[in-house]
């Protein structure tokens, strides 16, 4: 005569079983992610709101090899890693060194970057999270 009344809710029942178990294996962990990931993008927000900086003074030392001193001011609220910094020459990165670790709000640091020839340098000095100031300076 068909299905009878306890087959059908046997049938229900494991119906639902299965798809709370894709619901709690499959999505749960996805919105958790997602909430973690809302998360950091709000926190990479507000730092990157925070960060400012200002190139205020460059300088060379004489000869075919010489040191280029950039002097940067934190204009930011932030603690900025200097080991973090990108420094561009031309466009092209160049390594550098730094008289400081951390650049704290309202100092300066001195990047040094070993250089050769001489005409105009386009500086480029940009954070760990992207914020940059440019400068130029004729060798």
């Amino acid at each position: 005569m068909g299905f009878s009344t306890v087959a059908a809710a046997a049938i229900i029942g494991v119906s639902f079983i299965i798809v709370i178990n894709i619901f709690s294996g499959g999505v749960l962990p996805t919105l958790s992610d997602y909430r973690e990931s809302l998360k950091s993008m709000e926190e990479r927000s507000v730092e990157r709101i925070q960060t400012g900086i200002n190139i205020t003074d460059i300088t060379n030392t004489g000869g075919a090899f010489y040191d280029l001193n950039i002097t940067v001011k934190n204009i930011g609220s932030i603690t900025l890693k200097t080991d973090d910094f990108t420094v561009l020459i031309n466009g092209t990165n160049k390594p550098f060194t730094c008289n400081k670790s951390f650049l704290y709000a309202e100092k300066d640091a001195v990047f040094t970057v070993n250089l050769t020839g001489t005409g105009l340098k386009r500086i480029k000095v940009i954070t760990q999270n992207g914020i940059s100031d440019y400068g130029e300076h004729t060798v």
